[in-house]
């Protein structure tokens, strides 16, 4: 059943041959400005797809760019506003300081609270970011 190497490349030659005799006499009954012309027409309209793609590609791209501009200087504006917050939470903190200096255990209490207080708003803060650009 096996077919030696001389017939395998005998029998591959051969039907190498009969498919170039089917693809030239399928050409011959045609002109050859004919068959310029539908290659020609065929890629031109691959060609105008693909000019179509690209367009739609670089506007889905400009419109992305967009949002991302957008998402960023909202991230930057949430950013100061966190910034500020932790400078007003900072110069809370030393006033606190400088008071319980001058009032004793009650002002260690209530520098206790705002502390807290201050943890708490913190928190808050970066949970409404996390809502926000999380996702979630």
């Amino acid at each position: 059943m096996t077919q030696h190497p001389e017939e395998k490349k005998t029998n591959l030659v051969q039907r190498s041959r009969e498919l170039l005799d089917t693809a030239v006499q399928g050409l011959k009954g045609r002109d050859l400005g004919v068959l310029v012309d539908e290659f020609t027409s065929e890629m031109t309209l691959v060609a105008e797809g693909l000019s179509e793609d690209l367009s739609r590609a670089q506007q889905d791209l400009a419109q992305l760019s967009a949002a991302h501009t957008i998402e960023e200087e909202g991230r930057r504006s949430l950013e100061e506003r966190v910034n500020a917050l932790q400078r007003r939470v900072d110069a809370l903190e030393k006033k606190q300081d400088k008071q319980q200096q001058k009032r004793g255990t009650l002002t260690s209490v209530l520098r206790q609270v705002t502390v807290i207080a201050a943890i708490l708003a913190g928190a808050w803060v970066i949970t409404a970011l996390l809502k926000t650009f999380g996702g979630a």
